[in-house]
């Protein structure tokens, strides 16, 4: 019997797609007719992909086209509304701080990055942040960062993010190539289930190795209507290369000794049409610190990013 060599291309990459998918759903002990497709984000060079919905969990499926480009056009990706901000992202946010030995994240800062951590009595403020994006360059994907230490550079005040995981591997390569940031592709589920927000399976920072990820009490935080008006514009700097936002304002100039050490700076600026607080207290772990029992959700939070405007 032959078989054309296209004919073989196509079947092993249709294999392996069924294969990726039904790793999924055992992965999640979900039955193949409990699952249904809730939203498939827009076709790309890199493939598709598609959020799956059984009962209140959310998790993402991918699989990827049998041809690849070496990079992404970065042009193709702008789909803001402002010029001076080109890239745009729209959803809803879940910030819980917590305390955190300094001891624990200094090991992890990024080397070369002139970082201190700002500390009192050996803790200093880390926790998590849980985004779930309708809108982005790349269509709807969720994204979890752990959050490392309060940091200074340059007199600026920050906060900085020891790992960020996003669940679709789109996502996790377009962050890199525009924005150099260095992201993780993950299994990241938000469920709405649950009496309060909460991280029920944290991510171990540690490993390198493909995480888990699963926030519960999800509805919380979607409180706004689809139409709601969207208000603040609050300026804020990003340094992605190192995952930390700051605030607007460095003091102190750039020193010829620390040129070595300048991280590239963008510009956000953030809105949205609500703010809420919630008691969300929780067990202190290894990989979620103290976590302080309040909380802050944003809906319909707008995200706009800047192209590169000098250094920090």
């Amino acid at each position: 019997m032959r078989c054309s060599i296209l004919s073989v291309f196509i079947w092993t990459w249709w294999s392996k797609s069924v294969s990726s998918f039904v790793t999924t759903c055992a992965k999640h002990e979900i039955p193949f007719a409990n699952v249904h497709v809730q939203r498939v984000s827009g076709l790309s060079t890199f493939g598709r992909s598609v959020n799956l919905q059984a009962g209140n969990k959310l998790f993402d499926f991918d699989f990827e086209f049998p041809w690849k480009t070496p990079s992404s056009d970065v042009a193709s990706l702008e789909n803001g509304t402002d010029d001076e901000y080109p890239w745009q992202f729209t959803g809803r946010l879940w910030f819980r701080p917590a305390l955190v030995r300094t001891t624990d994240t200094e090991k992890l800062l990024p080397p070369g990055s002139g970082l201190s951590v700002i500390n009192v009595f050996g803790w200093t403020i880390g926790g998590v942040v849980a985004l779930e994006y309708d809108t982005s360059p790349v269509g709807p994907y969720r994204e979890y960062v752990s959050m490392g230490a309060v940091v200074s550079k340059r007199g600026a005040l920050g906060q900085w993010g020891s790992r960020l995981y996003v669940s679709t591997k789109e996502a996790e390569k377009v962050s890199e190539e525009v924005w150099s940031v260095p992201a993780e592709f993950a299994d990241i589920e938000f469920n709405c289930d649950g009496e309060k927000l909460s991280v029920e399976s944290p991510p171990d920072i540690s490993s390198n190795n493909k995480q888990m990820i699963e926030v519960t009490g999800w509805s919380a935080t979607k409180v706004s209507s689809e139409n709601a008006p969207v208000r603040g514009g609050i300026p804020v700097f990003w340094t992605p290369s190192i995952k930390a936002l700051w605030a607007p304002v460095v003091p102190f100039p750039l020193g010829s000794a620390e040129n070595k050490k300048a991280l590239p700076l963008h510009r956000l600026r953030l809105s949205a049409s609500s703010f809420r607080l919630h008691l969300c207290s929780q067990e202190p772990s290894e990989f979620l610190g103290i976590p302080i029992g309040i909380g802050l959700s944003v809906d319909n939070v707008l995200i706009e990013i800047s192209r590169q405007d000098g250094v920090l």
